[in-house]
């Protein structure tokens, strides 16, 4: 029998720009279609891997070697980095302080760099009240101490004055304006779902997300999105989400360098109502309570070996804390 002659024709067939390959089998190919074939379009990507070194050295990263911005809580150092260059996704369900833990690693890493806030869901008196209190450890901070602040805070921490939904051009230009005109290198985004017509769309979702890390690439500035899980299908605000929890499509995780679950013990806030009212828990309650109020979850971590658990206790001043018993942190070193 004779063997079927090859042609582009009865192989591949374009329909709406999209490749559609029809069931060939290997025996149809002569040793001349498949010289046709490697010459159209495969040759020049076999090769030795070592004729990629160059490529391959310039992606390999030594963990000393990365420039970012390290979280305020020296027991994490090294472990896990805000790196220029690249966007992080902060993800939780509503209500689990996922800006609160926003709010202090901005005004600490504000000590060394110019960092800028969006929040199209807090007002810039509330946020500016919170940034207050977590930078100076107090609770009902003086007239006084706000204004050192923020005197001190001036060309340091740039805020961006909207609340409500937005245009993605509008964050667009929000983030240069930030990053080439005053150098920000940290700037975060809260949140994703107050953006208009990116949520629900898995195409509108990767291509604004890409567009945010070709940003963070082009002013060398790491860029925080702060987005919300799926509501649980049971346990409530209980359940701690993963990472398949994120809403949307993939590529909200799959495009960012770190992803991290931001969940609250809100069992512990409801003991400690209790412990308030009536002075009393069980003991395995008691017990309970010395676990940490808050978890900040680093489901994938990119260019660090590590993931894990960061356990956070939260002080009356809203700064959360390291351990359960260590001392308050502070903006300025004169304070402390």
């Amino acid at each position: 029998m004779a063997r079927p002659v090859w042609s582009s024709s009865n192989v591949i067939s374009t329909r709406s720009n999209s490749v559609i390959l029809e069931r060939i089998s290997v025996s149809d190919f002569s040793h001349e279609t498949l010289r046709q074939v490697l010459a159209e379009k495969a040759q020049h990507k076999v090769n030795w891997l070592e004729r990629h070194s160059e490529k391959i050295l310039a992606e390999s990263v030594d963990p000393a070697s990365l420039q970012g911005i390290d979280l305020c809580w020296s027991k994490v150092h090294g472990k896990v980095m805000l790196q220029f260059g690249c966007l992080s996704v902060w993800v939780g369900i509503d209500g689990h302080k996922k800006t609160s833990v926003m709010t202090q690693i901005l005004s600490f890493a504000a000590r060394d760099h110019v960092v800028g806030m969006a929040s199209f869901e807090m007002d810039l008196r509330a946020l500016g009240s919170l940034m207050v209190q977590q930078a100076t450890g107090a609770e009902a901070p003086s007239p006084e101490l706000t204004k050192k602040f923020l005197d001190w805070s001036k060309e340091k921490i740039l805020v961006y004055d909207h609340v409500g939904t937005v245009k993605p051009i509008e964050v667009y230009a929000l983030i240069i304006k930030m990053a080439r005109d005053h150098g920000a290198k940290l700037i975060v985004i809260d949140c994703l779902q107050m953006i208009a017509g990116v949520c629900g769309d898995n195409e509108n979702e990767r291509a604004f997300i890409s567009m945010l890390v070709q940003l963070a690439k082009a002013y060398e500035c790491h860029i925080v999105v702060v987005h919300h899980s799926r509501k649980p299908d049971r346990g409530g605000d209980e359940y701690i989400p993963t990472r398949f929890d994120t809403m949307g499509s993939s590529s909200i995780s799959q495009l960012s360098s770190v992803l991290a679950i931001v969940w609250s013990d809100k069992k512990k806030d409801h003991y400690r109502d209790r412990l308030e009212q009536s002075g009393e828990l069980t003991e395995d309650e008691e017990e309970y309570m010395s676990r940490p109020d808050t978890r900040i979850i680093i489901a994938k971590n990119r260019h660090l070996p590590w993931e894990g658990t960061i356990g956070l206790w939260q002080h009356p001043s809203r700064q959360f804390l390291p351990t359960k018993n260590s001392q308050r942190m502070f903006f300025n070193e004169e304070l402390s």
